[in-house]
């Protein structure tokens, strides 16, 4: 970066909350943080904290050429998101589901400020007497005020009723035997309407307590995203592209023993194999339409990760691209990630909209960056809370993948493991 300074923190913790809050002023604000995960061998970034844009591209009629265009001969990293609805320009799909949010089809900014924090030091990019005024006024930051936060207990309401949702799974079942589509990622949205919380007290307080590594912020206006996801969708670093779709998830154990146990059967199970596996496959055929001939590989298979709050199951799959293939149509090939549709893609996505109550937006689709050098890494958007302050509406989504062999129960059982840290951080439940 040009025009940058670079230089230690004493209380590195405090810098980095005190950072987000001076950034709420902004109209746009984004946060990549890896909570200092250590089991990711292709981490990009520590912590990047990117406010206010002084360019942008959004919603075009071809989002993804848009998207060229401005990710092109760029001077500093760009960055932004991708929602799950541009699967209607990638394919011929529509959606006539409810949409609570609203959020742009995708956004990329150029950002006024880009603050990195990595291994105690903080970068700038702003020259020295700019830098250390702007670190002065970061660290002189207090609390904002939280008075008008609604402090009633707070209930999600389902969209989709659990005696819906029971029955849907058992269709999809259904059609899974009658060959219409192997595995399909089935979800459902929980919300609050006229309800008043802090955005930023509530992602410190999931962000805590995930600790997961592709854990990010995003504001536009009066919309929030705060996200704690553990998925990464795809990255590029040189010729070489890196996805790591997750299916198979279990819960923490109260100890060592239970823990080891635990991701044991979790690695042993054929249910979670055969989820993971399908969604490997798809991964490697959406790779393989950019990738060299005879690049793709399966680095890992099955790997089993431990979170904060859960396990998981990963595979990574990578290949090798040529100098001519521009970033951008890398990740138009395999948008929107297997791990989130099912396969074969095209059918589940229109057995999604018909199952589904709710436009997706930005859960299933992805936050990141682009870099000058033409690489980017992006993630899965999972695990997040959304909400808007002018409409007052908060959502979560959930879900997980449907094969022939699912049971009803302990799939809805399973989507509520997922939301479990959703709901802490709120000091919500899920309304009967």
């Amino acid at each position: 970066m040009a025009d940058t300074t670079t230089f230690p923190v004493a209380d590195v913790a405090l810098f980095k909350r005190n950072a987000l809050r001076w950034a709420a002023q902004f109209q746009t604000v984004c946060l990549l943080d890896s909570c200092d995960y250590q089991l990711d061998k292709y981490s990009s970034v520590e912590w990047i904290l990117a406010v206010d844009a002084w360019d942008f591209c959004s919603d075009r009629t071809d989002s993804f050429e848009a998207l060229k265009k401005f990710t092109t001969n760029i001077s500093d990293k760009v960055f932004g998101f991708l929602t799950y609805e541009l699967k209607d320009q990638v394919e011929h799909l529509t959606s006539a589901n409810h949409d609570g949010m609203h959020w742009p089809l995708m956004y990329f900014c150029k950002p006024r400020y880009i603050i990195e924090c990595r291994a105690g030091k903080v970068t700038i990019n702003r020259n020295y007497p700019e830098a250390f005024d702007l670190y002065e006024r970061i660290m002189n930051i207090t609390s904002g005020d939280s008075s008008t936060v609604d402090r009633r207990p707070l209930t999600l309401t389902a969209r989709t009723a659990k005696h819906q949702y029971l029955t849907n799974v058992s269709r999809i079942k259904d059609q899974i035997v009658a060959g219409d589509f192997y595995e399909m990622n089935y979800c459902c949205e929980f919300y609050a309407e006229q309800t008043a919380i802090d955005p930023l007290l509530v992602f410190e307080k999931l962000n805590v307590a995930a600790r997961a590594p592709f854990s990010s912020f995003f504001k536009l206006g009066d919309k929030y995203m705060l996200c704690a996801s553990p998925e990464r969708f795809l990255r590029k670093q040189g010729n070489k592209i890196i996805s790591q779709p997750i299916k198979g998830t279990t819960r923490k154990g109260a100890n060592t023993e239970e823990d080891q146990q635990l991701k044991a059967s979790l690695l042993q199970s054929e249910k979670e194999r055969a989820e993971n596996v399908m969604i490997v496959d798809l991964v490697r055929n959406d790779l393989a339409h950019t990738a060299e001939t005879g690049s793709v590989k399966v680095e890992e298979l099955f790997g089993i990760y431990e979170f904060a709050t859960v396990h998981q199951m990963i595979s990574t799959v990578t290949a090798t691209v040529g100098e001519e293939v521009h970033p951008v149509d890398i990740i138009r090939h395999a948008f929107p990630m297997g791990s989130m549709t099912g396969a074969p893609k095209v059918e589940v996505m229109k057995n999604i909209e018909a199952y589904e109550d709710q436009r997706r937006g930005l859960y299933s689709g992805s936050v990141g960056y682009f870099t000058p050098a033409g690489d980017f890494d992006l993630n899965v958007v999972i695990r997040s809370i959304y909400y808007d302050v002018a409409a007052q509406y908060l959502s979560i989504q959930v879900g997980g993948a449907i094969t022939y062999d699912a049971d009803p129960q302990s799939e809805y059982d399973e989507m509520l493991l997922k939301a479990k840290g959703l709901l802490t951080a709120l000091g919500a439940v899920i309304g009967e």
